[in-house]
C-alpha cells in the first residue's frame, strides 16, 4: 500500500476539541498525521473522536505557565513537529463602548497574544520545511461592526503571520493565515454578548443567523488540508461565501482595489442591511 504524503508527520492544534480545529484534526488523522490537541478541555468528544489524537492537553493558552508545561511535554515526546495550527479563539459582540474591560483583555490575550506566545515556544522545534497555519477571519480585511475587538485580533494575527513568514523563511518554514467567511460552529453560541439596546441586538442576531447558515467546519478543513499539502502555500487564503455570489476570494480582491471609505460603505450594506 502506497504511503500517504503526510503519514507520520506531527501536528499540534490549539482548539482542536471542537469546530474548525476538530474538523482539521480529523482530516489530518485520516492522512496518517499524529495530532496533538491543546484545548480548554470543556468539550465532550465521542470515543471515536478522542482516538484521533495522540494526546490531548487541557490548557487555557492564555495561561503562560500551563502553556509552557504543555509545549515542554510535547517537545519531550516528539523532539520536533511538522505543523503548528494556531486556531483557538472566541468572540465578543456589541458596541465597543458596552464591552467590559475584562472581556477586551481576555479576547486580546486568547485570540492574539496567546498565539504569538505559542508560536514563539514552538518555532525552535518545527522541522525545516514545516508549516505554521493561523485561523484568521475575513474580518481581518472586512472589519465587522459590533465585533470590533474580534476584528482587531484577527487583523493582528494576519500582520503577525506575515512578519513571521519572513523571519522563518531561511528555515523553509511556510506560514499561512486562512480567512474563513461565516462558518456554522459552536463559536456563535459561545460568543460573549454584551448588548444594551435593541439596535445592537438586532444586528448581532442577524450576524449570528448568517453564521449558523454558513459553511461546515469540514468544508474549511478540506481546503486547509490542501494548504498543508501545498509546497508553497499563499500567505493569505480566503474561504467560503459572504453573501451569494460574493465569495471570500472576491471580497479579498475588492478590498484591494476600492478606497477604504467605499469598502466600509459596502460593509454597512452587507451587514447592517436588515
Amino acid at each position: 500500500m502506497k504511503k500517504k504524503k503526510l503519514e507520520g508527520k506531527i501536528a499540534v492544534i490549539s482548539g482542536a476539541s471542537s469546530g474548525i480545529g476538530l474538523a482539521i484534526a480529523k482530516r489530518l488523522h485520516a492522512e496518517g498525521v499524529k495530532v496533538f490537541d491543546i484545548s480548554k478541555g470543556d468539550n465532550k468528544l465521542s470515543e471515536e473522536e478522542k482516538n484521533i489524537f495522540e494526546k490531548q492537553y487541557a490548557c487555557d493558552i492564555s495561561d503562560n505557565e500551563r502553556l509552557q508545561e504543555v509545549v515542554a511535554d510535547i517537545v519531550s515526546t516528539c523532539k520536533k513537529i511538522d505543523f503548528l495550527f494556531c486556531n483557538a479563539g472566541f468572540g465578543i459582540a456589541g458596541l465597543v463602548e458596552n464591552a467590559s474591560l475584562q472581556s477586551i483583555d481576555k479576547i486580546m490575550n486568547v485570540n492574539l497574544a496567546a498565539h504569538i506566545k505559542t508560536t514563539k515556544l514552538f518555532v525552535p522545534h518545527i522541522n525545516e520545511g514545516g508549516k505554521i497555519l493561523f485561523t484568521g477571519s475575513l474580518a481581518s480585511i472586512v472589519p465587522l461592526p459590533y465585533q470590533a475587538c474580534y476584528t482587531a485580533t484577527k487583523a493582528g494575527i494576519e500582520a503577525f503571520s506575515r512578519a513571521l513568514a519572513t523571519e522563518v523563511r531561511d528555515r523553509k518554514i511556510k506560514v499561512t493565515t486562512f480567512l474563513p467567511c461565516d462558518v456554522s460552529t459552536g463559536f456563535t453560541d459561545a460568543r460573549v454578548v454584551e448588548l444594551k439596546n435593541n439596535q445592537e441586538k438586532k444586528e448581532v442576531q442577524n450576524m449570528a443567523k448568517s453564521e449558523r447558515n454558513g459553511a461546515t467546519p469540514d468544508y474549511i478543513a478540506k481546503r486547509v488540508l490542501k494548504l498543508v499539502k501545498k509546497k508553497n502555500p499563499p500567505l493569505r487564503k480566503c474561504m467560503g461565501v459572504v453573501v451569494f455570489p460574493l465569495t471570500g476570494r472576491t471580497i479579498n480582491f475588492l478590498v484591494r482595489i476600492f478606497p477604504v471609505r467605499f469598502v466600509n460603505f459596502l460593509i454597512r450594506k452587507i451587514y447592517l442591511a436588515n
